[in-house]
């Protein structure tokens, strides 16, 4: 999956917009964390750089304009923050969230995504996370899973057995250390970095860090269950399985 999803550099990349018109957010946006809908405006086709193969229209994608492709995401960085429809930001794709500005005086080498994170969205996106409410006002299961991406992104954010989802990663990877190891790449699951400014006639400005789900990855090899740990142990030969990373320590 590395090779086939190489990562754009800040001269490759690609405008992405935040809300449309009537829902600043998304529709099922929820205090200060997602559902955020995001809107690929690349032009036509709109996502000939972003794979959205492997999200569900009417269910985890196309909640945007007609005639442009937008998919359902999570933020995974609680100190940096986006703005309102119609705020674009230049966005690539990545393994790690990258952390504030400038990067390399926080976390030189990014934050890779969770495991859980992976496991957690990539069912999500599928439209086949268990308990989590597709139809209706979804903003109450949307609540639930953001706290829970940030316990697993360490983003401040206490474990909570009474969240079903924390507790799902939390069972399925045997415990908290587990849960939030690297490794969400295994399931498909990115960062997807953002930021304002080109860094020439205007400055960088990094912002909140998304979820993407590539539809590369088909839903038969995304690891489930309990065969997750030992698929993920494959899919991530030579990367040992250590604690992760204390950004602000």
């Amino acid at each position: 999956m590395g090779a086939a999803l190489a990562l754009a550099s800040p001269a490759l990349a690609e405008p992405i917009q935040v809300g449309f018109s009537g829902s600043p957010y998304g529709p099922y946006q929820t205090g200060v964390g997602g559902e955020f809908t995001l809107n690929d405006v690349h032009g036509i086709p709109a996502d000939n750089w972003l794979d959205l193969s492997g999200y569900v229209p009417n269910k985890t994608s196309n909640f945007g304009p007609l005639g442009i492709s937008s998919f359902q995401t999570f933020c995974i960085e609680v100190t940096e923050h986006i703005g309102a429809f119609d705020a674009t930001y230049n966005a690539q794709i990545n393994a790690n969230a990258v952390y504030g500005v400038p990067s390399s005086t926080l976390n030189p080498l990014g934050d890779p995504v969770s495991v859980g994170t992976g496991w957690l969205y990539s069912r999500f996106a599928r439209g086949v996370l268990s308990g989590y409410n597709y139809t209706g006002n979804r903003t109450v299961s949307a609540g639930l899973l953001q706290n829970a991406f940030w316990w697993l992104e360490q983003e401040g954010t206490a474990y909570d057995a009474s969240n079903p989802f924390m507790l799902a990663a939390y069972n399925t990877f045997g415990g908290e250390a587990g849960a939030r190891a690297d490794g969400g790449a295994a399931f498909g699951v990115y960062a997807l970095n953002l930021w304002s400014g080109d860094g020439t006639t205007t400055p960088i400005n990094r912002v909140q860090d998304q979820l993407y789900y590539n539809g590369l990855v088909s839903a038969a090899s995304v690891p489930d269950g309990g065969t997750t740990l030992t698929l993920l142990g494959m899919a991530v030969v030579g990367v040992a399985i250590v604690s992760r990373r204390l950004r602000r320590s």
